[in-house]
């Protein structure tokens, strides 16, 4: 079998071809994909289950849901507040890390409408109404790993707030009664 190299650099192979399309298989994570055989020979082929956001993410297969582009800014913005360091209001120096399952972004494009407030997050996106942040520790204070379970959409003026977390606090223990 021959070894073609992606333009970015990754070893695949043509397992079968039919026509003008073909099988690709990428070396590295088994990955395999249908593509066309013009763009494989030119290597114009994605790994999509490559790690490449900010050395932990890859993005995996997804389907295009309406709201996937503010999604995606959100997943980078995430890796890139746990795991760049040259980003001064992230939380690298504190070891604050994203959850495995979430490292994928199909994964987290799929969790997010089981998110509390995700539709109140995706109406300020939409219509520029109160924005909402996703955070990490206002339902588990001092949590400092991404998940769906730990996470939720807050208000940004509650999340930047001097009294962020003792409103909080208060907001949770009143509904959990």
């Amino acid at each position: 079998m021959e070894k073609y190299v992606s333009n970015s650099g990754l070893e695949f192979i043509i397992l079968s071809r039919d026509g003008k399309n073909c099988v690709v298989q990428f070396v590295g994570t088994g990955y395999t994909r249908t593509a066309n055989i013009d763009n494989a020979r030119a290597g114009k082929v994605r790994d999509l289950y490559n790690v490449s956001v900010y050395g932990y993410g890859y993005y995996g297969e997804f389907e295009k849901v309406p709201y996937w582009k503010q999604a995606k800014q959100l997943w980078q913005n995430m890796l890139k507040r746990c795991y760049c360091e040259k980003d001064t209001r992230g939380y690298f120096k504190w070891g604050t890390r994203v959850d495995n399952k979430w490292l994928c972004f199909s994964n987290f494009l799929s969790d997010l409408p089981s998110l509390e407030n995700f539709e109140k997050w995706l109406l300020g996106q939409r219509e520029g109404k109160e924005k909402f942040n996703l955070d990490k520790d206002m339902k588990l204070p001092g949590n400092n790993v991404y998940c769906r379970e730990a996470c939720s959409f807050v208000e940004d003026s509650i999340n930047k707030s001097a009294g962020a977390r003792s409103k909080l606090a208060d907001y949770y223990r009143n509904i959990s009664k």
